[in-house]
């Protein structure tokens, strides 16, 4: 980890958007005993949490600068580098990486995870300052905090695996700014379970959630993912339901029937305005006009992205005619002057694909919706054996985008493996574009499968290297390279193996 970390100073710096954070010396450097004592300092150091993780994930309001997709979907078979690609995104399509690949890098994890840190230590004092301010204001503050640390290193596990753990404000000169890596299962045990836990236990029941913040659902929807990836699906089924219980951004709960799908009608409502859906649980705000771009690099608000939908799932999924989301997805018209546009975000129904007029518009990219909790539950069911719950709840999304229902006799239904693969699916399907593909696929075991055929076809097609065929034997791969300006500014890291 960097000598230098970033973290909070200042509510002027909270207030400034994704924009111009500074590089801080430690905090015993600065007059932090200035802060944290009023409701407004609160909701200044809450706003500099989401605004680290906004700048991560969407970007810095110019270029491609996010990690949102690079992560969830640069290395599957979603996406694919087009003509303009760079070296980090052609590295992470044919699964070529180096410790130089940028996002390779995770000092805005540890950024995020710096400022969330300093909130939960300094939030327990603010009433001595200003009584004014309730116990509920500031459980729900410190809950949001807990969430977004174990959510930055949920995130930290899955792509580089083992990883340094600091858990307190970095406050003192003697404070050892290098840290070795711990081991996954730590970080699992010692800091995400119990920090979401934490999370859940502060957060205020039953409330109408602001979509824009982590909220009761999302803290639940959360450690589902969790389990779920630990392969421990009885507690998986056991937080998804609690998402059933937890009231969406009208009102109203969950539930688990489906009634509070969006409909199929005004699906597009949970990417272009997910606070007036029922379904949608946390998505990331954005505003142009504090912003900048939202330049996802397969946006319809610019031209020349560096990455484009893969040209495989392009023709197969326009082939299912019956799937409303195919065109409310990607771009379906021919040639590669469309094949690198995801219209998901925008809405193109009204303003086409004028990339100057979608540029100005925000994109909210969604960390949990209902149908992502209904097919993650469906799979714990499957694994759990209750397919016939499992089938029930695939449906539910399903039958929404237009499909036929799967019954007990179609060949979906034939096994536990037939309909894990039929899950798998559907969610590539109805989460396209939103940052799950390649965590479900690695989760699902199934890199190797679906990864090799497909880089082999990519790399022949591109450079006649036929040599170049994917993970091969080498599932080390399946994981990050740690970048290697974190390696010389931490002599305590040790490589990944495999980028040695």
């Amino acid at each position: 980890m960097k000598k230098i970390l970033t973290t909070i100073i200042a509510a002027a710096i909270f207030l400034s958007g994704c924009k111009d954070f500074l590089t801080e010396e430690p905090l015993a450097q600065v007059a932090t005993e200035a802060y944290f004592k009023s409701g407004k300092d609160i909701n200044s150091g809450l706003a500099g949490v989401y605004s680290s993780f906004q700048e991560m994930m969407t970007g810095t309001g110019e270029g491609f600068s996010g990690m949102y997709h690079y992560w969830g979907e640069g290395r599957s078979d979603n996406f694919d580098r087009s003509q303009y690609a760079n070296s980090m995104i052609s590295e992470l399509a044919i699964n070529t990486l180096t410790s130089g690949n940028g996002s390779a890098n995770w000092n805005n994890l540890y950024r995020t995870i710096a400022r969330a840190n300093l909130m939960i230590q300094r939030l327990p004092d603010v009433q001595k300052y200003d009584p004014n301010v309730s116990t509920a204001t500031i459980n729900s503050a410190l809950a949001q905090c807990y969430a977004m640390r174990a959510i930055c290193y949920f995130y930290i596990v899955r792509i580089w695996g083992d990883a340094p753990i600091r858990t307190e404000a970095y406050e003192s000169l003697s404070v050892d700014p290098e840290l070795p890596r711990e081991s996954k299962e730590k970080i699992f045990t010692e800091v995400i379970i119990p920090d979401l836990t934490m999370a859940y236990d502060l957060i205020p029941k039953a409330q109408t959630p602001v979509v824009w913040n982590i909220n009761e659902g999302a803290i639940a929807a959360t450690l589902g993912d969790v389990y779920a990836w630990r392969k421990d699906y009885e507690n998986s089924k056991l937080w998804l339901s609690k998402v059933f219980e937890a009231r969406g951004p009208k009102g109203v709960a969950h539930g688990n029937t489906g009634a509070t799908l969006e409909p199929q009608a005004t699906w597009k409502n949970l990417f272009l305005n997910p606070a007036i859906t029922n379904e949608a649980i946390w998505s990331i705000h954005w505003d142009f006009a504090n912003n900048g771009c939202a330049c996802i690099p397969v946006s319809v608000g610019k031209t020349n992205n560096p990455v484009r939908v893969d040209s495989i799932i392009h023709e197969d999924w326009k082939k299912i005619k019956a799937d409303t989301r195919v065109a409310k997805t990607i771009d379906t018209l021919p040639g590669l002057g469309h094949i690198d546009k995801v219209v998901k975000y925008h809405d193109v129904k009204t303003f086409g694909n004028n990339a100057s007029i979608n540029e100005a518009f925000p994109v909210y990219l969604v960390m949990y919706r209902l149908a992502d909790v209904y097919l993650l539950y469906a799979e714990a069911l499957n694994e759990t054996g209750s397919q016939s719950e499992a089938i029930r709840y695939l449906n539910l999304i399903r039958t929404r985008a237009g499909l036929p229902a799967i019954t007990a006799s179609s060949p979906e239904a034939a096994s536990k493996e037939t309909l894990a693969s039929a899950i798998l699916a559907e969610r590539r399907y109805e989460l396209f574009a939103e940052g799950k593909r390649w965590f479900d696929i690695v989760r699902a075991d199934k890199v190797k499968e679906i990864m090799d055929p497909i880089i082999k076809y990519r790399v022949e097609r591109i450079t006649q290297r036929p040599d170049l065929v994917g993970f091969g034997t080498d599932m080390n791969k399946i994981l990050w390279p740690i970048h290697r300006t974190l390696l010389e500014d931490n002599k305590k890291l040790v490589q990944n193996p495999s980028y040695n």
